[in-house]
């Protein structure tokens, strides 16, 4: 009963593999199950006894890369550090580390970045994606504050403002890291990146409450 337990899982790990290769050579709306299924070599009746439809198969890929990722940053966790900042720090750095070093998490961020259409047949996965990339950035909104707190940052630093900056700062580094991965040697650009990033949050007057006007 475990060794079937086991190869289920297996199987089902598989599956998802198979429908990451699709989905990322064809995208999103052209991939079909039946092409997920002979990628996987199996037939569609044992792709359907553990996904029920593509949102389903797709809510897996979520659930299994995300999970990693946010428990780097779970809020207990960050609550419970003597130093929010530095755990802050360490931990942007390993994510991308990690994503530099890992060509299947390459290809899932290619897919929900560049390759899963803005259009109504999609609007589940396109929910699920918001749903997760919100919830990260939620959790280092969390670790935003527990600096502020420990004094790491100015205590009137506008943290909205400053949540939105590191968002759009690392998000962009990933998405233009992955259009264009021969001209940027992400490994090399981590520390000094993710440093920059930080010390803005941290030394511009302009994330203040009341930031310095333009003369």
């Amino acid at each position: 009963m475990r060794k079937t337990k086991i190869e289920s899982l297996k199987t089902r790990q598989h599956l998802m593999h198979a429908a990451l290769e699709v989905f990322y050579r064809q995208g999103v709306t052209r991939a079909t199950l039946q092409e997920i299924a002979q990628e996987a070599g199996v037939t569609r009746g044992a792709l359907y006894w553990h996904f029920k439809n593509k949102e389903d198969l797709f809510a897996a890929m979520f659930e299994d890369f995300y999970n990693d990722i946010l428990s780097r940053f779970n809020p207990e966790t960050v609550q419970q550090a003597p130093n929010a900042w530095q755990y802050l720090r360490d931990n942007l750095c390993d994510t991308l580390l990690f994503l530099a070093n890992n060509p299947t998490h390459q290809k899932f961020c290619s897919v929900i970045t560049d390759k899963c259409e803005q259009i109504q047949h999609n609007e589940q996965i396109i929910a699920m994606s918001k749903k997760y990339h919100e919830c990260l950035f939620q959790q280092i909104a969390v670790a935003l504050q527990m600096c502020v707190e420990q004094k790491s940052l100015p205590e009137n630093v506008n943290l909205h403002l400053a949540h939105i900056y590191l968002k759009s700062t690392v998000t962009g580094m990933i998405k233009l890291w992955l259009a264009t991965p021969e001209s940027i040697d992400l490994t090399q650009l981590i520390v000094p990146f993710v440093d920059t990033s930080l010390g803005a949050l941290m030394h511009s007057p302009h994330l203040l409450q009341n930031p310095v006007q333009a003369a």
